[in-house]
């Protein structure tokens, strides 16, 4: 098959909506199909592959990293014409996505769409209040689904909300798959050297964009009394974002905070090397729909340490790979500190997360649900031409 991906954001930026779609491309070119990506301009962005084709942007005042792509472009339909795909298959629901499917339905390409983001915790981000933004979101995202042949989602938590919103198409549950070889072998010690972490001290990790969303100033106040009264405890963030000045300065005013580590933004090949330097997988966000990050640190063999609202709640059973917490700090910390002190527990949860991540998030069993709806959408279109 021929699949043309559209997605509003692309490298250089770094989040769970790109790293899927590399993934994806990736792993259906092994198979024997042609990817293309068409994603706005970045002006960060290096030189491409020839498979990513840029669309002419704007810049995005309320949201500095992600710039807009101005979706009536030629290079658009030129792709589209170009590639000549068999299907197209959007990532998001804003206006390149729409203009995508405008394009493709006048050459009768049938459209898929993946719901990544739990949008309604993200409205903050919005100019307007949120009982103006619901709405619009609501009728925004019904009015593109409703159009496209299938939508995909990688959280059993979006189908009530897309119904609610309104969306009639069928939706698939896919969630996004994880490289078990990949995320099975790492240099950690590597990792500890570069950060001048000892080999018998403990290591807290969070992988993820440092924003709001994420939950960030949770996570170093609750674990803050751990690191304060455990000398040889370290929390490592992975990752960048536009909290990134805020969070280390509140990092630098709590107890324990000089052995709270920021390393930026770093090559997904590096990821599964701080996942074997670390010894829990500590994660507060509370607007997941699947939780890439945490998937992966499942599969890496993790215990975790979790929220319970958002699609986490759906993949996270308490007590088996880790501990699901209310939204308290001391709970949170106490979860932490039970891991700490029975290392036993921790490596039986760490066992049981890696076993469960296999299951659950086979690459190869992702992919063969996704190359089955591929394949039912074209039939169905070939019904009616």
């Amino acid at each position: 098959m021929k699949i043309l991906f559209v997605s509003e954001c692309y490298h250089p930026v770094r989040n769970g909506i790109v790293a899927v779609i590399d993934i994806l491309s990736e792993q259906l070119k092994k198979r024997g199909h042609e990817v293309m990506i068409v994603a706005p301009k970045h002006p960060k962005a290096g030189s491409d592959p020839e498979w990513v084709v840029r669309v002419p942007s704007l810049p995005n005042p309320f949201y500095p990293d992600y710039p807009a792509a101005i979706p009536w472009a030629r290079q658009l339909p030129q792709a589209i014409d170009t590639f000549k795909p068999d299907i197209v298959h959007t990532h998001s629901f804003m206006w390149l996505s729409r203009f995508a499917l405008r394009h493709a339905q006048r050459r009768n390409i049938p459209v898929v769409t993946t719901f990544h983001t739990l949008v309604t915790e993200y409205l903050h981000y919005a100019p307007v209040p949120r009982w103006i933004s619901l709405p619009f979101i609501a009728r925004w995202v019904s009015s593109f689904c409703n159009e496209c042949r299938a939508v995909i989602i990688v959280s059993p938590i979006a189908e009530p909300l897309l119904r609610s919103f309104g969306v009639k198409t069928p939706i698939e549950f896919i969630p996004t798959g994880v490289d078990a070889e990949q995320f099975g072998k790492g240099d950690g010690f590597r990792v500890r050297k570069e950060l001048g972490i000892p080999s018998t001290a403990s290591v807290l990790l969070y992988v993820g964009r440092i924003a709001k969303e994420k939950n960030i100033a949770f996570l170093l106040e609750a674990l803050s009394p751990v690191l304060a009264e455990r000398m040889r405890t370290y929390l490592v963030l992975v990752g960048n974002g536009p909290e990134m000045a805020a969070m280390k300065a509140k990092a630098k005013s709590l107890p324990g905070g000089e052995r709270i580590i920021f390393v930026g933004s770093r090559p997904r090949s590096e990821i599964p090397d701080f996942h074997a330097a670390a010894d829990i997988f500590v994660f507060a966000s509370v607007t997941e729909m699947q939780g890439l990050a945490l998937t992966e640190a499942m599969m890496a063999g993790l215990p975790v340490v979790v929220i319970g609202e958002g699609g986490i709640q759906y993949f996270v059973k308490d007590g088996e790979v880790g501990f699901v917490v209310p939204h308290d700090k001391i709970g949170f910390a106490n979860a932490v500190q039970t891991l700490l002190d029975k290392p036993h527990l921790r490596m039986a949860m760490a066992e049981r997360a890696r076993n469960f991540a296999m299951q659950t998030f086979s690459l190869s069993v992702c992919l063969d649900k996704l190359e089955s709806l591929y394949r039912k959408v074209l039939a169905k279109a070939m019904e009616h031409v």
